[in-house]
Protein backbone atom coordinates (compact mmCIF):
# COMPACT_ATOMS: atom_id res chain seq x y z
CA UNK A 1 0.00 0.00 0.00
CA UNK A 2 2.81 2.37 0.68
CA UNK A 3 4.80 1.70 -2.40
CA UNK A 4 1.16 2.48 -4.17
CA UNK A 5 0.98 5.02 -2.06
CA UNK A 6 4.50 6.38 -3.45
CA UNK A 7 4.42 5.87 -6.67
CA UNK A 8 0.70 8.13 -7.19
CA UNK A 9 2.66 10.86 -5.34
CA UNK A 10 6.13 11.13 -6.76
CA UNK A 11 7.78 12.48 -8.19
CA UNK A 12 6.43 16.09 -7.67
CA UNK A 13 7.30 17.60 -10.94
CA UNK A 14 6.57 14.58 -13.77
CA UNK A 15 4.21 16.33 -16.45
CA UNK A 16 1.17 15.05 -16.75
CA UNK A 17 0.97 12.02 -18.95
CA UNK A 18 -1.49 11.52 -21.78
CA UNK A 19 -3.58 8.31 -22.29
CA UNK A 20 -1.87 5.91 -25.24
CA UNK A 21 -5.15 5.46 -26.43
CA UNK A 22 -8.61 6.29 -26.67
CA UNK A 23 -11.44 3.94 -24.68
CA UNK A 24 -13.37 1.95 -27.00
CA UNK A 25 -16.16 4.42 -27.00
CA UNK A 26 -13.53 6.95 -27.99
CA UNK A 27 -13.83 8.42 -24.73
CA UNK A 28 -10.59 10.24 -23.33
CA UNK A 29 -9.60 11.26 -19.87
CA UNK A 30 -7.01 14.09 -19.96
CA UNK A 31 -4.30 13.29 -17.39
CA UNK A 32 -4.63 15.18 -14.48
CA UNK A 33 -1.39 16.95 -12.66
CA UNK A 34 0.02 15.32 -9.19
CA UNK A 35 1.28 17.93 -7.79
CA UNK A 36 1.86 17.94 -4.27
CA UNK A 37 3.68 19.71 -1.47
CA UNK A 38 6.79 18.94 0.23
CA UNK A 39 4.88 19.54 3.81
CA UNK A 40 1.64 17.34 3.02
CA UNK A 41 3.73 15.08 0.75
CA UNK A 42 5.97 14.02 4.55
CA UNK A 43 2.83 14.05 6.76
CA UNK A 44 1.30 11.58 4.06
CA UNK A 45 3.94 9.50 4.33
CA UNK A 46 4.18 9.16 7.68
CA UNK A 47 0.76 8.30 7.97
CA UNK A 48 1.15 5.39 5.10
CA UNK A 49 4.13 4.16 7.65
CA UNK A 50 1.89 3.88 10.51
CA UNK A 51 -0.79 2.74 8.65
CA UNK A 52 2.03 0.02 7.55
CA UNK A 53 2.51 -0.86 10.93
CA UNK A 54 -1.10 -1.55 11.52
CA UNK A 55 -1.01 1.65 13.74
CA UNK A 56 -4.68 2.40 12.38
CA UNK A 57 -5.76 5.04 15.35
CA UNK A 58 -1.98 7.53 14.98
CA UNK A 59 -2.84 7.27 11.25
CA UNK A 60 -6.55 8.77 12.03
CA UNK A 61 -5.04 11.13 13.91
CA UNK A 62 -2.59 12.20 11.12
CA UNK A 63 -5.38 12.26 9.00
CA UNK A 64 -7.52 14.32 11.23
CA UNK A 65 -4.71 16.89 11.92
CA UNK A 66 -4.49 17.90 8.54
CA UNK A 67 -6.44 21.01 7.38
CA UNK A 68 -7.46 20.63 3.75
CA UNK A 69 -8.83 24.00 3.24
CA UNK A 70 -4.86 24.99 2.51
CA UNK A 71 -4.63 22.26 0.29
CA UNK A 72 -5.03 21.42 -3.78
CA UNK A 73 -7.69 19.07 -5.46
CA UNK A 74 -5.13 16.33 -5.83
CA UNK A 75 -4.04 16.95 -2.04
CA UNK A 76 -7.26 16.62 -0.98
CA UNK A 77 -8.11 13.97 -3.18
CA UNK A 78 -5.12 12.36 -1.72
CA UNK A 79 -6.23 12.58 2.12
CA UNK A 80 -9.48 11.33 1.63
CA UNK A 81 -8.17 8.27 -0.28
CA UNK A 82 -5.47 7.75 2.43
CA UNK A 83 -8.78 7.94 4.99
CA UNK A 84 -10.08 4.81 2.82
CA UNK A 85 -7.24 2.78 2.65
CA UNK A 86 -7.07 3.05 6.96
CA UNK A 87 -10.73 2.20 7.54
CA UNK A 88 -10.27 -0.80 4.47
CA UNK A 89 -7.43 -2.01 6.29
CA UNK A 90 -9.42 -2.36 9.19
CA UNK A 91 -11.71 -4.19 7.51
CA UNK A 92 -14.18 -1.25 7.61
CA UNK A 93 -15.37 -1.16 4.33
CA UNK A 94 -18.16 0.80 5.05
CA UNK A 95 -16.51 3.66 6.29
CA UNK A 96 -13.89 2.75 3.62
CA UNK A 97 -16.15 3.72 0.80
CA UNK A 98 -17.31 6.95 1.31
CA UNK A 99 -13.68 8.45 1.28
CA UNK A 100 -13.04 6.33 -1.69
CA UNK A 101 -15.70 7.92 -3.46
CA UNK A 102 -15.25 11.45 -2.39
CA UNK A 103 -11.39 10.55 -3.52
CA UNK A 104 -12.89 9.48 -6.67
CA UNK A 105 -15.70 12.21 -7.25
CA UNK A 106 -12.93 14.84 -7.40
CA UNK A 107 -11.95 13.81 -10.70
CA UNK A 108 -8.61 15.16 -9.51
CA UNK A 109 -5.96 12.02 -9.14
CA UNK A 110 -4.07 11.28 -12.17
CA UNK A 111 -5.47 8.85 -14.94
CA UNK A 112 -3.47 5.46 -13.48
CA UNK A 113 -4.92 6.50 -9.88
CA UNK A 114 -8.00 7.35 -10.81
CA UNK A 115 -8.94 3.97 -12.89
CA UNK A 116 -7.36 2.18 -10.13
CA UNK A 117 -9.04 3.45 -7.61
CA UNK A 118 -12.82 2.59 -9.70
CA UNK A 119 -11.96 -0.52 -10.45
CA UNK A 120 -10.82 -1.01 -6.71
CA UNK A 121 -14.33 0.79 -5.79
CA UNK A 122 -16.38 -1.34 -7.83
CA UNK A 123 -15.11 -4.23 -6.23
CA UNK A 124 -16.06 -2.74 -2.58
CA UNK A 125 -19.10 -2.31 -3.48
CA UNK A 126 -19.91 -5.80 -5.07
CA UNK A 127 -18.20 -7.21 -1.37
CA UNK A 128 -21.32 -4.88 -0.27
CA UNK A 129 -23.99 -6.69 -1.89
CA UNK A 130 -24.03 -3.38 -3.50
CA UNK A 131 -24.00 -4.75 -7.03
CA UNK A 132 -25.81 -2.09 -8.87
CA UNK A 133 -23.13 0.26 -7.93
CA UNK A 134 -20.59 -2.04 -9.42
CA UNK A 135 -22.27 -2.38 -12.42
CA UNK A 136 -22.17 1.54 -12.70
CA UNK A 137 -18.27 1.65 -11.71
CA UNK A 138 -17.83 -0.68 -13.90
CA UNK A 139 -18.89 0.34 -17.16
CA UNK A 140 -17.86 4.03 -16.82
CA UNK A 141 -14.56 2.37 -16.47
CA UNK A 142 -14.67 0.10 -19.55
CA UNK A 143 -15.53 3.32 -21.31
CA UNK A 144 -12.29 4.73 -20.71
CA UNK A 145 -10.08 1.07 -21.37
CA UNK A 146 -8.08 0.25 -24.30
CA UNK A 147 -7.02 -3.21 -23.45
CA UNK A 148 -9.00 -3.61 -20.27
CA UNK A 149 -8.32 -6.98 -17.75
CA UNK A 150 -10.21 -9.94 -17.69
CA UNK A 151 -10.99 -9.12 -14.30
CA UNK A 152 -12.91 -6.54 -15.15
CA UNK A 153 -15.00 -8.25 -17.38
CA UNK A 154 -15.66 -10.66 -14.67
CA UNK A 155 -16.46 -8.30 -12.19
CA UNK A 156 -19.07 -6.65 -14.33
CA UNK A 157 -20.34 -9.76 -15.66
CA UNK A 158 -20.80 -10.86 -11.65
CA UNK A 159 -22.79 -7.87 -10.43
CA UNK A 160 -25.30 -8.32 -13.12
CA UNK A 161 -25.47 -12.36 -12.49
CA UNK A 162 -25.82 -10.97 -8.94
CA UNK A 163 -28.60 -9.01 -9.75
CA UNK A 164 -30.66 -11.76 -11.81
CA UNK A 165 -30.03 -10.04 -15.15
CA UNK A 166 -28.41 -12.92 -16.80
CA UNK A 167 -28.55 -12.08 -20.28
CA UNK A 168 -26.77 -8.78 -19.77
CA UNK A 169 -24.13 -10.93 -17.20
CA UNK A 170 -23.53 -13.72 -20.12
CA UNK A 171 -21.46 -11.20 -22.77
CA UNK A 172 -19.04 -9.93 -19.96
CA UNK A 173 -18.17 -13.48 -18.59
CA UNK A 174 -17.58 -14.79 -22.24
CA UNK A 175 -15.34 -11.91 -22.72
CA UNK A 176 -13.26 -12.37 -19.36
CA UNK A 177 -12.76 -15.67 -20.46
CA UNK A 178 -11.97 -15.05 -23.99
CA UNK A 179 -9.52 -12.24 -22.85
CA UNK A 180 -7.89 -14.53 -20.71
CA UNK A 181 -7.36 -17.58 -22.73
CA UNK A 182 -5.73 -19.99 -20.49
CA UNK A 183 -5.53 -17.84 -17.12
CA UNK A 184 -9.11 -17.79 -17.40
CA UNK A 185 -10.11 -19.47 -14.14
CA UNK A 186 -12.59 -22.39 -13.02
CA UNK A 187 -14.79 -19.84 -11.14
CA UNK A 188 -15.75 -18.03 -14.40
CA UNK A 189 -16.57 -20.55 -16.03
CA UNK A 190 -18.55 -22.03 -13.16
CA UNK A 191 -20.55 -18.51 -13.32
CA UNK A 192 -21.22 -18.59 -16.97
CA UNK A 193 -22.38 -22.35 -16.68
CA UNK A 194 -24.83 -21.63 -13.81
CA UNK A 195 -25.98 -18.76 -16.02
CA UNK A 196 -27.07 -21.40 -18.43
CA UNK A 197 -28.73 -23.30 -15.99
CA UNK A 198 -30.62 -20.31 -14.25
CA UNK A 199 -31.72 -19.78 -18.36
CA UNK A 200 -32.70 -23.29 -18.93
CA UNK A 201 -30.42 -23.11 -21.65
CA UNK A 202 -29.67 -27.37 -21.02
CA UNK A 203 -27.79 -27.49 -24.44
CA UNK A 204 -25.59 -24.58 -23.81
CA UNK A 205 -24.99 -25.82 -20.74
CA UNK A 206 -23.96 -29.23 -21.95
CA UNK A 207 -21.74 -27.75 -24.29
CA UNK A 208 -19.86 -26.06 -21.72
CA UNK A 209 -19.58 -28.40 -19.35
CA UNK A 210 -17.69 -30.63 -22.11
CA UNK A 211 -15.34 -27.32 -22.18
CA UNK A 212 -15.12 -27.68 -18.22
CA UNK A 213 -14.59 -31.48 -18.49
CA UNK A 214 -11.49 -31.62 -20.68
CA UNK A 215 -10.08 -28.98 -18.74
CA UNK A 216 -10.71 -30.53 -15.37
CA UNK A 217 -11.29 -34.22 -16.16
CA UNK A 218 -10.80 -35.00 -12.58
CA UNK A 219 -14.09 -33.14 -10.85
CA UNK A 220 -17.07 -36.18 -11.08
CA UNK A 221 -19.37 -33.08 -10.26
CA UNK A 222 -18.74 -31.87 -13.63
CA UNK A 223 -19.79 -35.14 -15.27
CA UNK A 224 -22.74 -35.28 -13.48
CA UNK A 225 -23.94 -31.91 -14.10
CA UNK A 226 -23.22 -33.00 -17.85
CA UNK A 227 -25.81 -35.72 -17.49
CA UNK A 228 -28.15 -33.67 -15.98
CA UNK A 229 -27.84 -31.35 -18.83
CA UNK A 230 -28.78 -34.41 -20.81
CA UNK A 231 -31.88 -35.66 -18.70
CA UNK A 232 -33.33 -32.08 -18.75
CA UNK A 233 -33.17 -32.63 -22.50
CA UNK A 234 -34.29 -35.89 -22.62
CA UNK A 235 -31.45 -37.32 -23.55
CA UNK A 236 -31.09 -40.16 -21.69
CA UNK A 237 -28.59 -42.08 -23.11
CA UNK A 238 -26.21 -39.21 -23.39
CA UNK A 239 -26.67 -38.72 -19.87
CA UNK A 240 -26.18 -42.18 -19.10
CA UNK A 241 -22.89 -42.32 -21.27
CA UNK A 242 -21.32 -39.36 -19.46
CA UNK A 243 -21.80 -40.93 -15.85
CA UNK A 244 -20.27 -44.73 -17.42
CA UNK A 245 -17.44 -42.78 -18.53
CA UNK A 246 -16.80 -40.92 -15.08
CA UNK A 247 -17.54 -44.52 -13.97
CA UNK A 248 -14.91 -46.37 -15.90
CA UNK A 249 -12.41 -43.68 -14.69
CA UNK A 250 -12.89 -44.34 -11.37
CA UNK A 251 -13.78 -40.78 -10.25
CA UNK A 252 -16.80 -42.31 -8.33
CA UNK A 253 -15.11 -43.78 -5.85
CA UNK A 254 -13.48 -40.82 -4.98
CA UNK A 255 -17.06 -39.47 -3.76
CA UNK A 256 -17.46 -39.10 -0.12
CA UNK A 257 -17.74 -42.46 1.60
CA UNK A 258 -21.25 -42.46 2.52
CA UNK A 259 -22.22 -41.50 -1.15
CA UNK A 260 -20.01 -43.98 -3.43
CA UNK A 261 -23.01 -46.53 -3.03
CA UNK A 262 -25.50 -44.36 -3.90
CA UNK A 263 -24.30 -42.77 -7.10
CA UNK A 264 -23.15 -46.35 -7.88
CA UNK A 265 -26.70 -47.18 -7.50
CA UNK A 266 -28.14 -44.26 -9.33
CA UNK A 267 -25.66 -45.25 -12.51
CA UNK A 268 -27.34 -49.39 -12.41
CA UNK A 269 -30.77 -47.69 -12.51
CA UNK A 270 -30.39 -45.52 -15.05
CA UNK A 271 -28.68 -48.18 -17.26
CA UNK A 272 -32.01 -50.72 -15.91
CA UNK A 273 -33.65 -47.45 -17.53
CA UNK A 274 -32.26 -47.24 -20.93
CA UNK A 275 -32.61 -50.66 -21.05
CA UNK A 276 -28.64 -52.26 -21.37
CA UNK A 277 -29.83 -54.23 -18.12
CA UNK A 278 -26.58 -56.53 -19.40
CA UNK A 279 -24.09 -53.64 -18.22
CA UNK A 280 -26.21 -52.51 -15.08
CA UNK A 281 -26.12 -56.62 -14.10
CA UNK A 282 -22.26 -56.78 -14.52
CA UNK A 283 -21.86 -52.64 -12.83
CA UNK A 284 -23.81 -54.24 -9.71
CA UNK A 285 -22.76 -57.71 -9.61
CA UNK A 286 -18.56 -56.36 -9.48
CA UNK A 287 -19.29 -53.79 -7.24
CA UNK A 288 -21.34 -55.98 -4.78
CA UNK A 289 -17.69 -58.29 -5.11
CA UNK A 290 -15.96 -55.59 -4.25
CA UNK A 291 -17.39 -55.02 -1.48
CA UNK A 292 -18.90 -51.15 -2.61
CA UNK A 293 -22.39 -51.71 -2.59
CA UNK A 294 -24.34 -54.08 0.07
CA UNK A 295 -25.53 -57.89 -0.91
CA UNK A 296 -28.69 -56.84 1.14
CA UNK A 297 -32.06 -58.13 -0.32
CA UNK A 298 -32.53 -54.88 -1.78
CA UNK A 299 -29.72 -54.69 -3.81
CA UNK A 300 -29.58 -58.31 -4.96
CA UNK A 301 -33.18 -58.35 -5.91
CA UNK A 302 -32.10 -55.61 -8.10
CA UNK A 303 -29.04 -57.84 -9.43
CA UNK A 304 -31.83 -60.41 -10.02
CA UNK A 305 -34.33 -58.53 -12.26
CA UNK A 306 -30.87 -57.11 -14.01
CA UNK A 307 -30.04 -60.73 -14.87
CA UNK A 308 -33.64 -61.53 -15.93
CA UNK A 309 -33.81 -58.82 -18.13
CA UNK A 310 -30.77 -59.52 -19.71
CA UNK A 311 -31.57 -62.94 -20.69
CA UNK A 312 -28.64 -64.39 -18.14
CA UNK A 313 -30.46 -66.76 -16.28
CA UNK A 314 -27.44 -69.36 -15.30
CA UNK A 315 -26.41 -65.97 -13.62
CA UNK A 316 -30.02 -65.00 -12.60
CA UNK A 317 -30.23 -68.16 -11.20
CA UNK A 318 -27.37 -68.06 -9.20
CA UNK A 319 -28.75 -64.91 -7.44
CA UNK A 320 -31.79 -66.66 -6.71
CA UNK A 321 -29.73 -68.69 -4.46
CA UNK A 322 -27.73 -66.60 -2.71
CA UNK A 323 -31.48 -63.78 -2.40
CA UNK A 324 -34.18 -67.10 -1.56
CA UNK A 325 -32.88 -67.15 1.94
CA UNK A 326 -33.30 -64.14 2.89
CA UNK A 327 -37.15 -64.23 1.96
CA UNK A 328 -39.86 -65.73 4.15
CA UNK A 329 -41.52 -66.87 1.31
CA UNK A 330 -40.60 -69.29 -1.75
CA UNK A 331 -41.67 -66.91 -4.25
CA UNK A 332 -37.50 -66.60 -5.90
CA UNK A 333 -37.57 -70.70 -6.04
CA UNK A 334 -40.91 -70.40 -7.94
CA UNK A 335 -39.15 -67.88 -10.28
CA UNK A 336 -35.92 -70.15 -10.36
CA UNK A 337 -38.44 -72.94 -11.60
CA UNK A 338 -39.51 -70.58 -14.14
CA UNK A 339 -36.01 -69.86 -15.29
CA UNK A 340 -35.27 -73.28 -15.35
CA UNK A 341 -38.05 -74.08 -17.64
CA UNK A 342 -36.84 -71.55 -20.07
CA UNK A 343 -33.47 -73.03 -19.93
CA UNK A 344 -36.02 -76.61 -20.88
CA UNK A 345 -33.83 -77.42 -17.81
CA UNK A 346 -36.70 -79.87 -16.97
CA UNK A 347 -35.57 -81.92 -14.05
CA UNK A 348 -34.34 -78.92 -12.30
CA UNK A 349 -37.57 -77.27 -13.01
CA UNK A 350 -39.52 -79.65 -10.89
CA UNK A 351 -37.03 -79.31 -8.18
CA UNK A 352 -37.57 -75.40 -8.00
CA UNK A 353 -40.99 -75.73 -7.74
CA UNK A 354 -41.33 -78.34 -5.08
CA UNK A 355 -39.38 -75.97 -3.24
CA UNK A 356 -40.98 -72.97 -3.37
CA UNK A 357 -44.23 -75.14 -2.35
CA UNK A 358 -42.37 -76.39 0.95
CA UNK A 359 -40.92 -73.26 1.63
CA UNK A 360 -44.77 -71.84 1.26
CA UNK A 361 -45.88 -68.40 1.71
CA UNK A 362 -46.65 -68.64 -2.30
CA UNK A 363 -49.22 -66.16 -3.91
CA UNK A 364 -50.43 -68.58 -6.19
CA UNK A 365 -49.26 -71.96 -5.60
CA UNK A 366 -51.46 -73.70 -8.50
CA UNK A 367 -48.47 -71.69 -10.59
CA UNK A 368 -45.92 -74.47 -8.87
CA UNK A 369 -48.05 -77.52 -9.67
CA UNK A 370 -48.54 -76.74 -13.18
CA UNK A 371 -44.62 -75.83 -13.77
CA UNK A 372 -44.11 -79.56 -12.10
CA UNK A 373 -47.38 -81.11 -14.45
CA UNK A 374 -45.49 -79.21 -17.63
CA UNK A 375 -41.59 -80.29 -16.47
CA UNK A 376 -42.76 -83.81 -15.55
CA UNK A 377 -44.64 -84.53 -19.11
CA UNK A 378 -41.33 -83.29 -21.41
CA UNK A 379 -39.51 -86.11 -19.26
CA UNK A 380 -42.16 -88.15 -19.93
CA UNK A 381 -43.25 -89.01 -16.24
CA UNK A 382 -46.77 -89.08 -16.62
CA UNK A 383 -48.37 -90.16 -13.72
CA UNK A 384 -45.98 -86.95 -11.66
CA UNK A 385 -47.48 -85.11 -14.24
CA UNK A 386 -51.07 -85.65 -13.94
CA UNK A 387 -51.00 -85.72 -10.35
CA UNK A 388 -49.33 -82.35 -9.99
CA UNK A 389 -51.97 -80.71 -12.99
CA UNK A 390 -54.56 -81.82 -11.05
CA UNK A 391 -52.92 -80.44 -7.68
CA UNK A 392 -53.09 -77.60 -10.41
CA UNK A 393 -57.27 -77.41 -10.72
CA UNK A 394 -57.68 -76.62 -7.39
CA UNK A 395 -56.80 -73.27 -7.05
CA UNK A 396 -57.81 -69.60 -9.37
CA UNK A 397 -59.79 -69.68 -12.74
CA UNK A 398 -57.04 -69.17 -14.82
CA UNK A 399 -54.79 -71.92 -13.50
CA UNK A 400 -57.41 -74.07 -13.63
CA UNK A 401 -58.47 -74.20 -17.19
CA UNK A 402 -54.64 -74.04 -18.14
CA UNK A 403 -54.06 -77.49 -15.88
CA UNK A 404 -57.33 -79.02 -17.75
CA UNK A 405 -55.51 -78.31 -20.64
CA UNK A 406 -53.10 -80.28 -20.25
CA UNK A 407 -53.91 -82.99 -18.39
CA UNK A 408 -55.73 -83.69 -22.09
CA UNK A 409 -52.40 -83.06 -23.97
CA UNK A 410 -50.78 -85.49 -21.15
CA UNK A 411 -53.45 -88.27 -21.34
CA UNK A 412 -53.47 -87.82 -25.22
CA UNK A 413 -49.49 -88.58 -24.99
CA UNK A 414 -50.07 -91.10 -22.75
CA UNK A 415 -52.47 -92.79 -25.32
CA UNK A 416 -50.10 -92.26 -28.43
CA UNK A 417 -47.23 -94.08 -26.33
CA UNK A 418 -49.43 -96.73 -25.58
CA UNK A 419 -50.71 -97.85 -28.93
Amino acid sequence: MLALFVAMVAPVTVPAQEPKCEGPEGVDRKDRPNLIGERTFRRLSAIHEELGENKYADALKGLNAINTGNLNDYEVAMVNQTYGYVYAAQGKYDQAIPYFDKALKSDALPNSAHFGLMYSLAQLYAGQDQHQRTVDLMLEYLKFQCDPPAQAYIALGSSYASLGRFNDALPYVRKAIETAGDKAQEAWYQLELAIYFEQKDYASAARQLTVMIVKWPEKLKYWEMLSGAYQEQQKDIESVAALMLAYRDGLIYEAAPDQVEKKLLNIIRMNMFIEVPFVAAQMLETEIGKGRITADEKNLTLLLNAWTQAREFDKAIATIDRLAPLKDDGELYLQKAQLLAEKSDWPGTISAARQALDKGGLKKPGGAYLLIGIAANEIRDWQQSLDALNEARKYDDSTRRQAADWIKFVEDRMAVARS
